[in-house]
């Protein structure tokens, strides 16, 4: 929706790609609870989705990859 309302205001699909939202799969390599979260695409091509902690309490051993 956000980009259909982007282009409605004249904003080009190419400008409006860079806040994109993506969907992401986070898998914890601990204790191997999964999520599906939205992240968005920053300029160097990173995901930002504010996940922080596991379940678990794990903090950085993760398995991230961006879904289709």
């Amino acid at each position: 929706m956000r980009s259909e309302t982007l282009a409605s205001q004249g904003v080009s699909a190419e400008m409006a790609g860079s806040s994109q939202r993506v969907k992401v799969h986070i898998r914890c390599r601990k204790c191997g609870e999964s999520f599906i979260l939205r992240g968005v695409r920053d300029a160097k091509g990173h995901i930002e989705t504010g996940f922080k902690r596991c379940l678990c309490d794990n903090e950085d051993d993760f398995d991230i990859e961006p879904l289709n």
